[in-house]
């Protein structure tokens, strides 16, 4: 079935152009699970594969959604990069899967996480295999330096790591440069992926390369910063997830800030900071996108 990506193509707001890119990026997805190998002997990864891509209706699919923005801006053939958008949401579900382990959530988007309903030993496997489908899909589809991918693969990784010691820092340790540190890592490097995914096949130049990355990074960064606050602050009803909850003392953005008023002032200084890079590495009609796309990002209420 041929996909309808015109919806995509004239779509004039961000909350437009998410709305049409879920069910392409949901349909996407549903075609590279079915292609999963199966086993008679181990035929459920495939099940719980599918629970940790689609519980509670699978998210919005910021990330998958940025590639196919990205992809617009860059004037990239969307066509092109629908697998890659699949791939980076691949990637990203093996991450949820992990956090919720290592962070003892057992809600995700308002159902049981992965690990709660298929036990840690079979989510852990299932992670592994999304991302070792994700990966393999970005290095056919995508046409980047290999060191790119395998570079930002690693920091996403070295995030998680400093996110889990942060709990046993010093004083001394717990810095805004830290911070810094674990949001580019935990989140940003998948933002990064998800912005330089939008190249898909047609390539570029390595300057052109790594001010996605950096876009997509900064910008994680800040939606991280975002999602800190409304953990804080927010309702478990609207999140879909634990807020208040005590985090075993780990760095997080609002742990740094007295009061949610000053966390609020600096998520804007870094959007604002964050606009004039996309301005200036998009110039036109692209810049003005993507920077609608970070508005929603920060004024979102979930």
């Amino acid at each position: 079935m041929k996909l309808d990506l015109n919806g995509l193509r004239q779509a004039k707001t961000p909350f437009e152009f998410l709305d049409n890119a879920k069910p392409i990026i949901d349909s996407a997805l549903t075609k590279v699970i079915e292609r999963l190998p199966t086993w008679e002997a181990a035929e459920q990864m495939s099940s719980i594969v599918q629970h940790a891509t689609f519980a509670g209706g699978g998210g919005k699919r910021l990330r998958p959604a940025l590639t196919l923005l990205t992809a617009r801006c860059c004037g990239t053939p969307l066509e092109e990069v629908i697998d890659c958008a699949a791939a980076v949401e691949l990637i990203h579900a093996y991450t949820l899967i992990i956090d919720d382990i290592q962070d003892g959530d057992d809600i995700r988007r308002g159902e049981p996480a992965t690990h709660s309903k298929f036990g840690i030993n079979l989510s852990l496997l299932a992670a592994s295999v999304l991302l070792i489908e994700g990966t393999s899909l970005l290095q056919e589809k995508l046409r980047i330096p290999p060191l790119v991918l395998r570079e930002l693969l690693h920091k996403l990784h070295a995030g998680q790591e400093a996110d889990i010691e942060s709990a046993n820092w010093p004083v001394p340790k717990r810095t805004q440069e830290s911070m810094q540190f674990i949001f580019s890592g935990k989140t940003g490097a998948l933002f990064g992926l998800s912005c330089v995914a939008g190249l898909g096949a047609q390539g570029a130049d390595e300057e052109m390369v790594r001010g996605l990355v950096d876009i997509g990074s900064e910008m994680g960064i800040v939606f991280q910063a975002v999602d800190d606050l409304l953990e804080a602050t927010g309702d478990s009803t609207q999140t879909g997830k634990p807020v208040r909850k005590d985090r075993a003392q780990k760095l997080t953005f609002m742990s740094l800030f007295a009061d949610p008023t000053s966390a609020r002032e600096e998520i804007q200084r870094r959007r604002v900071a964050l606009e004039a890079k996309i301005r200036e590495s998009l110039p036109g009609e692209g810049a003005g996108f993507l920077i609608e796309f970070l508005e929603a990002l920060v004024h979102r209420s979930r």
